[in-house]
């Protein structure tokens, strides 16, 4: 079998090291492999169904390409790359031996860069689907975007136009939400956009969510799950390109898809492949290869001229991560400040604060808000820092559903403090701030605040001797440090302790420009609290003031 023989193949070429992918793909087709020989066991409740994938094979040599360089025409079974094989094989050639109807894998996520014909095994799969599950089904496509939901309709269209043994027994509709009915087995597939409200009435048999990186929540998924529940054999596809959102639910699935792929999750009917750019590779061909699975030299060449143009223009870097590479990254409300991939390779094991000259940032939000402070010191050059957040402890609860995150994680660790009720005590953090140099063994040479929210507790501290100075919260202030705290990051002249509250807060943290080219976090603009980032930016602007700023002091001095 033509179909079955290029999954092996394929399977076979990403295990021996001679495909350049990912882990979890070369985890997928170890599984995919170990699983053939392992069928005939006892205790293992799966087959692979031979039969199953020669009827596939069947309607795949009907069904002819209408797009796609070099193919316009041609049956699909013959165009058809290994990795789309492996795919499709997977899909549906898996089923339970106690009922050889039911599909094993029922989640089933393609994680896949722009280019590499993910609208068209979209379309390929609902087709599928439609000549041969039970009369009556029903399938759907649901995505975000109206224009972007009829893609696969169009898709699904120019398919089957193009094949004319399978066009007469279909019906496609002029409109966008029409739906396209199979006249053999009376059911149809209709184009969605999520909206939750709209879609809790319908059975989808079968459902994919198109382009599900830019979906902020489940409602629409959980809406089409629901309708589930009486489908005897129900399939959810996830497929999506890397999106420049931070909220994303697809960080979350990816999240889980590699705890399965690293054995602390059991979920055997969970089908994933993941083609991304590993950090390390982002701007070389092995990222591009990792990244796109669909081998034509005529697309490589267009990625390596959006590579260099990358390269050379910053705004342009966005969408070549995100869309060719795979890389997710911070949305597109202001500029994101930095990646935290490279901020994590700052981190270190400890860090002796012991005799050191320290220098102290705060940023002192509403009381009902998150407020922060963060010391920094440096030596040969190079910047230590730790950083802390306050929150009010009757609103955890509340925080951790809107923010997504555990607060009680981060207290746990020590990074973060409830204190107050329903509002941030600001004596407690005064009262922290006033033991640093006792607790850490170290000389507080200044303390910076922004004026609002924090004139009483700089009044306080100025009564107990330190220097206080309000860092104005101006642009034309705030670029040096702003600049210089990203440069020591990707210099790898940064440095902090465990602390994933301080990289969540860095991942959300979004700057703007003033007409200036000044630099600036825009808290407006970020995608979640930045508390932790301001209050560092506010201690290295005192740093910069007392060290770079002074000529007759010596960056290598501050040791006491």
């Amino acid at each position: 079998m033509i179909l079955l023989e290029k999954a092996i193949r394929y399977a076979e070429r990403v295990t021996s090291g001679k495909e350049i992918t990912t882990k979890e793909v070369i985890i997928q087709c170890h599984l995919f492999l170990r699983d053939l020989k392992k069928q005939d066991s006892d205790d293992f409740d799966y087959y692979f169904d031979e039969d199953a994938i020669e009827t596939i094979e069947g309607i795949l040599s009907l069904l002819n390409f209408a797009t796609g360089l070099g193919v316009i025409g041609k049956p699909v079974l013959k165009g058809l790359e290994d990795f789309q094989a492996f795919f499709l094989v997977n899909i549906f050639g898996w089923r339970f031996k106690d009922d050889p109807k039911k599909y094993r894998y029922r989640d089933v996520t393609l994680f896949i860069p722009r280019k590499n014909a993910k609208t068209f095994i979209c379309a390929l799969i609902l087709i599928i689907l439609m000549l041969t599950e039970d009369d009556y089904s029903e399938f759907y496509s649901i995505c975000l975007d109206r224009e972007l939901a009829g893609e696969v309709k169009k898709a699904m269209s120019q398919i089957i136009n193009a094949s004319p043994a399978v066009s007469k027994y279909f019906v496609i509709p002029i409109t966008l939400n029409g739906k396209v009915i199979c006249k053999l087995t009376n059911s149809f597939f209709q184009a969605r956009t999520a909206e939750a409200n709209k879609n809790n009435s319908i059975r989808p048999s079968a459902f994919i969510a198109d382009e599900v990186g830019a979906f902020k929540d489940y409602k629409n998924i959980n809406a089409m799950r629901s309708g589930q529940l009486n489908v005897k054999n129900p399939l959810r596809f996830k497929l999506t390109t890397a999106y420049a959102e931070d909220k994303s639910i697809m960080l979350e699935e990816l999240a889980y898809i590699r705890k399965v792929f690293n054995g602390f999750v059991e979920d055997d009917r969970m089908f994933a492949l993941l083609y991304y750019a590993e950090e390390e590779h982002l701007w070389d061909d092995t990222g591009l290869y990792q990244a796109n699975p669909l081998r034509i030299e005529e697309n490589f060449n267009e990625i390596r001229d959006a590579r260099k143009t990358a390269i050379e223009k910053p705004a342009e870097r966005e969408e070549y991560l995100c869309k060719h590479m795979n890389h997710f990254l911070p949305s597109n409300s202001g500029e994101a400040y930095i990646n935290v991939d490279d901020l994590r390779k700052c981190k270190i094991d400890n860090f002796d604060w012991s005799g050191r000259q320290v220098w102290v940032g705060l940023d002192l939000a509403m009381t009902t808000d998150n407020c922060s402070y963060s010391m920094v010191t440096e030596e040969d050059q190079e910047i230590y820092a730790e950083s802390f957040a306050f929150v009010p402890e009757e609103r955890i609860e509340e925080k951790n559903k809107l923010e997504k995150i555990n607060y009680y994680d981060f207290i746990q660790q020590g990074v973060c403090f409830a204190c107050g009720d329903m509002t941030v005590d600001y004596g407690f953090i005064e009262e922290m701030i006033l033991a640093i140099e006792e607790k850490h063994n170290v000389v507080v040479m200044g303390i910076g605040y922004d004026r609002y929210n924090c004139l009483s507790s700089a009044q306080r501290f100025e009564r107990e001797g330190y220097t206080t100075v309000e860092v104005r919260q101006h642009s034309s202030v705030l670029h040096p440090p702003t600049k210089l705290l990203k440069e020591k990051i990707l210099n790898k002249e940064f440095h902090y302790t465990e602390n994933v509250l301080l990289e969540e807060n860095f991942q959300n943290a979004k700057v703007t420009y003033d007409t200036n080219k000044n630099m600036y976090v825009n808290k407006k603009k970020s995608t979640g609290k930045v508390d932790m980032v301001v209050s560092l930016i506010n201690a290295i602007y005192l740093l910069q003031q007392d060290v770079i700023f002074n000529p007759d002091a010596d960056w290598g001095a501050q040791v006491i």
